[in-house]
C-alpha cells in the first residue's frame, strides 16, 4: 500500500474535523458553502473559470451518466475529465481522465504544491470557515484537468444542487437533472417540488438544459427556471435503437443512456463504435456482477428509487425458480427504508444483515432491522456486526447456481468489493477493473 497516499487521504479526510466544515448544517446555513468555496478558489485564479462543464444532478443514475457520456465522448478522441461521487473502495475513484483515476503521485503534488498552502492563506484572510473534505476533493479535480487541458469536465452533484459545491461552476455548457426522488429529504425539502427548485440551482444563463424527470409540475418548474435564467430548455428525443446490454436494461438505466446521448446531440458529438461502448459499459457497485459462481451482484443503491431498479434488473437478468436469492444487506440509520425492505425480501431466500465500517456514517441498528426483517418475512434471518463474516457465510451457504446480492450502502458494497479487487490493485493500475473471478 502506498503509505503516502494513505497519508494524502487522512489529511483530506480529516478537513471534516474543522468546526462547521461538514455538510450536515441546518438548511438555512447552507448558502454558506458556495461563498467559503469561492473565497478558496479565489487564492487559486479560479480553475473552475477556464473549463468546459457538463453539469449532472438528480436523485439517482448522475453516476451512470457521467461515466456513460465520458466513455462515448472519449471515444471521439476527446480528453474528458470527470469528478464523481461517492467512491466504491477509494477516494481517488473519484477523479479520472477517460478512465483512468488521478495517480496517487500527482494528487500528492497537487495537495502539496496548491491545496495545503491555500489552506493556509485561508486561515488568516477570509472570515467563513475552512473547505471541507468534499469541496477539497473537488477544487483537487478542477486544478488537475486545468492543468492536464481536458476537453470537456463532466461533474457529478454531491447533495441537490443549488449549494452543491459542484455549483461552483458559473457558466457550464449543458446541465442535467435525470429524475427527481425522496432522498435527503432533510436538507433539501420534504416534497418532490422543493427537491426541484433545490437541483435546478445548477441551470445557468446561456447554458443548454436536459432532463429525463417525466412529472409534468416539475417539468413545469424546469422550464420556468430556464425562461427566468435564459437557458435553452431541450426536450429529450426517445431512444431509436435498441442496445443488447444487460446494464441499460431497466426502464431506469434506459433513461440514463438516452440523456446522456441527447447530451452528445446538442454538443454535436459523434461517437464511433457506439454500440459497442454501450453494451461492454459496467460500474463499481452499480449492477456490477464482480463473480459468477456463484453469481455475486454488488449495487450500493441505498434509496427507493435505486433499489427498485436493482430488483427490476435482477428479476429481468438473472431470477429463475432453480435459483435461490442470498441477501447481504447494511443500510444508513437516516434511511426510510421499510417499503423497499419488503420488495427485497420478495426476491430473497436468506437475508445477512451487517453494518459498514466507515467511522464518519452511522449504520441502521441491526436489532431494528432484524425485528423489522422478521414481521415482514419469515425466511432465515442472520445478523453480523463484521460485513466480512457475512460474506464468508453467505458464500458458504450459497451453491453454485444461487444469486448473492450486496446492497444498501456504497460504504458496505465498496468495503467487500475489496474481497475480489484490493485497493492496492486500484492504486497500482488505476482502474476500478479487472477480469472477474469464477470462484467455484
Amino acid at each position: 500500500m502506498n503509505n503516502q497516499y494513505q497519508k494524502d487521504i487522512t489529511f483530506l479526510e480529516s478537513l471534516s474535523n474543522i468546526p462547521n466544515s461538514n455538510f450536515i448544517l441546518e438548511l438555512k446555513d447552507r448558502k454558506i458553502f458556495l461563498k467559503r468555496l469561492n473565497n478558496f478558489l479565489s487564492l487559486l485564479n479560479n480553475p473552475q473559470d477556464k473549463l468546459k462543464v457538463i453539469h449532472i444532478a438528480g436523485t439517482s443514475g448522475k453516476g451512470t451518466t457521467v461515466n456513460i457520456l465520458q466513455n462515448l465522448m472519449m471515444n471521439n478522441n476527446l480528453r474528458v475529465g470527470s469528478y464523481t461521487s461517492p467512491f466504491a473502495t477509494t477516494s481517488i475513484e473519484k477523479l479520472r481522465i477517460n478512465n483512468k483515476l488521478i495517480s496517487p503521485k500527482k494528487l500528492h503534488k497537487i495537495l502539496e504544491e496548491k491545496i495545503k498552502p491555500a489552506l493556509d492563506k485561508y486561515v488568516l484572510k477570509f472570515p467563513t470557515e475552512p473547505i471541507s473534505y468534499f469541496e477539497a476533493f473537488l477544487v483537487l479535480g478542477l486544478i488537475y484537468f486545468k492543468e492536464e487541458k481536458c476537453d470537456y469536465i463532466i461533474l457529478e452533484t454531491g447533495l441537490g444542487g443549488t449549494h452543491d459545491a459542484t455549483n461552483v461552476i458559473k457558466k457550464p455548457l449543458v446541465t442535467a437533472i435525470t429524475n427527481i426522488g425522496l432522498d435527503h429529504t432533510e436538507i433539501l425539502g420534504n416534497t418532490k417540488e422543493k427537491i426541484a427548485k433545490d437541483k435546478a440551482g445548477i441551470i445557468k444563463t446561456n447554458s443548454i438544459f436536459l432532463t429525463t424527470e417525466k412529472n409534468k409540475k416539475l417539468i413545469k418548474i424546469f422550464k420556468n427556471i430556464c425562461k427566468k435564467r435564459k437557458a435553452k430548455y431541450i426536450e429529450i428525443e426517445k431512444l431509436n435503437k435498441k442496445y443488447n446490454s444487460k446494464y441499460f436494461s431497466t426502464p431506469k438505466q434506459k433513461n440514463n443512456l438516452n440523456l446522456a446521448l441527447n447530451i452528445l446531440k446538442v454538443l454535436n458529438i459523434q461517437v464511433k463504435n457506439k454500440e459497442k461502448i454501450i453494451n461492454e459499459f459496467q460500474l463499481p457497485c452499480r449492477q456490477e456482477i464482480i463473480q459468477n459462481n456463484p453469481l455475486v451482484i454488488l449495487d450500493g443503491a441505498h434509496n427507493p428509487d435505486k433499489l427498485g431498479n436493482l430488483i427490476t434488473f435482477i428479476k429481468k437478468q438473472y431470477l429463475s425458480d432453480k435459483k435461490k436469492v442470498h441477501l447481504i444487506l447494511g443500510l444508513a440509520h437516516d434511511k426510510k427504508y421499510k417499503p423497499v425492505l419488503k420488495k427485497l425480501l420478495n426476491i430473497t431466500d436468506e437475508i445477512y444483515l451487517t453494518r459498514f465500517l466507515i467511522s464518519l456514517r452511522k449504520s441502521a441498528s441491526l436489532k431494528k432491522l432484524y425485528k423489522d426483517t422478521k414481521i415482514i418475512s419469515k425466511i432465515p434471518t442472520h445478523i453480523f456486526n463484521d460485513p466480512y463474516h457475512a460474506l464468508d457465510k453467505a458464500m458458504t451457504k450459497a451453491k453454485k447456481n444461487d444469486i448473492i446480492i450486496i446492497a444498501g450502502s456504497f460504504y458496505l458494497t465498496g468495503e467487500l468489493r475489496k474481497h475480489w479487487i484490493s485497493e492496492k490493485y486500484i492504486l497500482k493500475n488505476l482502474t476500478v477493473f479487472k477480469k472477474r473471478l469464477d470462484k467455484r
